[in-house]
């Protein structure tokens, strides 16, 4: 379901969220991947990351009756956003995982592995923003 050309200087990502605006990662929470990846907490949980995808048509599922909304890497670097690339997911991904994707299951690492494959999946990282609300702000716009 991904994009075999990606290029990250071309291409948005997009995400699914509320009309009103996308939700605001929190810095300094648990940093685990497979944890926001696996959605464990449910709705509200804090994360310092926001899932985003290669394809409008994912993002537009997760939508639901919200809106789709894009950024570009570039523009989210410059804010002081990092990007995890899909490949970069996939890469941690093996086994109980490596680095920030590390995780106790690795039946629940290879679970979060195949929802990145499926779903196209690149994490804007915002653990080094000072200002996560105008940031995003910034970084999306409606599509």
């Amino acid at each position: 379901m991904t994009t075999k050309n990606w290029k990250p200087s071309k291409a948005p990502l997009f995400r699914g969220d509320r009309k009103s605006g996308v939700n605001v990662p929190k810095a300094n929470a648990d940093d685990s991947i497979v944890r926001h990846i696996l959605f464990l907490e449910g709705p509200g949980r804090e994360t310092p990351y926001l899932s985003t995808t290669e394809e409008y048509d994912v993002a537009e599922y997760f939508a639901q009756s919200g809106t789709v909304w894009k950024t570009f890497v570039n523009d989210a670097k410059k804010e002081g956003v990092s990007h995890i690339s899909r490949a970069e997911l996939l890469s941690l991904m093996k086994g109980n995982g490596k680095g920030n994707a590390k995780w106790s299951s690795a039946f629940e690492v290879m679970q979060a592995r195949r929802y990145v494959e499926q779903w196209g999946e690149h994490l804007p990282d915002f653990r080094q923003v000072v200002n996560p609300i105008e940031t995003v702000k910034k970084i999306f716009k409606k599509s």
